[in-house]
């Protein structure tokens, strides 16, 4: 359990950091304006392939750190797969037809956008019980997000709300990741 949360605190760090580098190396992508995803189709696609893969390890890491929350460690093992299912289903670059992948790559980013602040709220109550003070109100701050985004993609400001989304959910994996290792309570 608690090699699972280690490598789910890593997972949260590396998103963090290449989502960070993705906007130093590539500022040819709008960062308000342009969904996270375009920097795959970029000269350093792999460096965001990595951040995606990151984004899939860690949510199935701590599924398995928080395996006894049937329900939770279920959403974040969904979350963690379809994550992992998206680089092979590459984004649509802009102002081209929709292809098959780009559409299968939309409906995997809509569904882990929708699945994430679900299996946060749905841990609230655990990550309480193991004494974190950060992780439940960060799943709420997640879930306002969630809103944001939806009304930012109206206005015109899907890119800059989508990357703190985004940002707000590699915070509450490290925070949750955290919560699991402090917790010194015996594992059953």
């Amino acid at each position: 359990m608690r090699l699972a949360a280690v490598v789910a605190a890593a997972a949260a760090v590396v998103d963090l950091l290449v989502l960070g580098l993705l906007h130093v190396v590539s500022p040819d992508v709008d960062p308000v304006a342009r969904p996270v995803s375009e920097y795959a189709l970029g000269d350093f696609g792999w460096l965001a392939t990595i951040r995606t893969l990151a984004q899939g390890i860690g949510p199935i890491a701590l599924a398995v750190a928080l395996r006894r929350e049937r329900v939770g460690a279920l959403l974040l093992l969904v979350v963690g797969l379809l994550k992992l299912a998206m680089p092979l289903f590459p984004v649509d670059p802009l102002g081209t037809p929709a292809t098959g992948a780009g559409q299968m790559h939309d409906l995997l980013g809509n569904l882990t956008f929708f699945l994430f602040p679900v299996a946060a709220l749905v841990l609230f109550p655990a990550l309480r019980r193991r004494g974190s003070r950060l992780a439940p109100p960060a799943a709420v701050v997640l879930a306002v997000a969630t809103v944001g985004v939806l009304v930012a993609n109206a206005i015109g400001g899907f890119g800059l709300a989508q990357r703190a989304y985004l940002t707000l959910c590699a915070v509450w994996l490290l925070l949750a990741a955290l919560a699991v290792l402090r917790d010194r309570r015996p594992e059953t």
